[in-house]
């Protein structure tokens, strides 16, 4: 079946065209009427219309093509879906944009930094569609479905969704029902994680590539090319998961999450019951917190990634400083005389 070329064989131009377009005119009507009602349901639904594009102008159809698209669809319309019904239970408003949505640059920054992750993370997606990769008159083929990792991937893929969705609806409820914003989330997925939709986001991301590419998240888009496409450039295809690793864990993800509400358990007095939290529940990989609190704190930060700059450190109080500098000031006359 003859395929589509637009821009480029890898579809990317198109796929990073449609992206920008889809964007900015979710931009223009959040910015205008002042709500978040669709900007995350943007981001999701994004990246559905890049499944499809991208598997329509391929037109091979392959079955890997096709459970690959099926997967990205799926993912898309589980976060669109949940996000918008979210900010509609809050009334429209999301309070991660409280600073920044009547500022027209700062709020269309956050807006291109979607377009951004949208483009990144569906490259596998793109790639494994693309006439270059799948038309045998432009030295593509068909990589053979069916393997055992393909099928460990579709097995972590849903499970890992399955995590992100069920921790998602329960933290949801739990916010709707919950008395005061001090009270910390422990029962269900998050009595063994403190982040465990993040777990199952990363996840997704991870070993749905695995699917895809057949072979772990460093041979992403190496199928291709050892089976003959003449090409490595789809090996860019690891940006993906680094980016969305990296994001959640380093940026926008945990760190936004951890101090900011450790400084408020903090400055509520609720500072060594909250310690207590943080010492038997694991930060992202599900743990039972019986086992997660023996192991020790060299492990906890690093093989466990609960990194020492997760925690919040509180500046020491106006009387605790004059008191630590009168005994500094104390000493140092006593050397003196002596």
């Amino acid at each position: 079946m003859a395929t589509q070329e637009v821009l480029d064989t890898f579809l990317l131009g198109i796929a990073a065209l449609v992206t920008v377009f889809y964007q900015l005119l979710f931009f223009i009507i959040a910015y205008f009427f002042q709500f978040d009602k669709f900007t995350d349901f943007a981001g999701g639904s994004n990246f559905i219309i890049i499944a499809i594009i991208s598997l329509v102008l391929g037109q091979e159809y392959y079955t890997r093509q096709v459970v690959a698209a099926t997967l990205q669809i799926v993912w898309g319309i589980r976060l669109g879906a949940f996000c918008y019904y979210r900010v509609y239970k809050s009334g429209g408003f999301d309070s991660r944009f409280d600073e920044m949505r009547e500022k027209f640059f700062n709020f269309l920054g956050f807006w291109i930094f979607q377009m951004v992750w949208v483009w990144t993370c569906s490259l596998p997606v793109i790639f494994v569609n693309s006439p270059r990769v799948g038309d045998p008159e432009r030295g593509g083929r068909d990589v053979d479905f069916g393997t055992a990792t393909d099928i460990i991937g579709l097995v972590l893929f849903v499970f890992g969704l399955s995590i992100e969705s069920i921790a998602d609806i329960q933290k949801l409820r739990f916010r709707l029902s919950r008395s005061s914003s001090l009270e910390i989330m422990e029962k269900g997925v998050w009595a063994w994680s403190r982040h465990p939709n993040y777990f199952g986001e990363i996840t997704v991301i991870f070993f749905e590539l695995i699917f895809i590419f057949k072979w772990g998240i460093f041979f992403l888009c190496i199928q291709p090319t050892i089976s003959g496409v003449g090409t490595n450039l789809p090996w860019i295809s690891i940006l993906s998961p680094l980016f969305t690793t990296t994001l959640l864990l380093f940026v926008s993800g945990i760190p936004l999450a951890e101090r900011p509400t450790q400084k408020k358990q903090v400055e509520a007095g609720n500072e060594a019951s909250y310690l207590s939290y943080l010492e038997r529940t694991s930060i992202l990989i599900p743990l039972p917190p019986a086992l997660y609190k023996r192991f020790p704190e060299s492990i906890k930060r690093t093989i466990l990634l609960d990194f020492p700059f997760y925690r919040y450190k509180a500046p020491a109080s106006p009387k605790l400083l004059s008191t630590e500098n009168t005994k500094t000031s104390t000493a140092e006359n006593e050397q003196d005389e002596s």
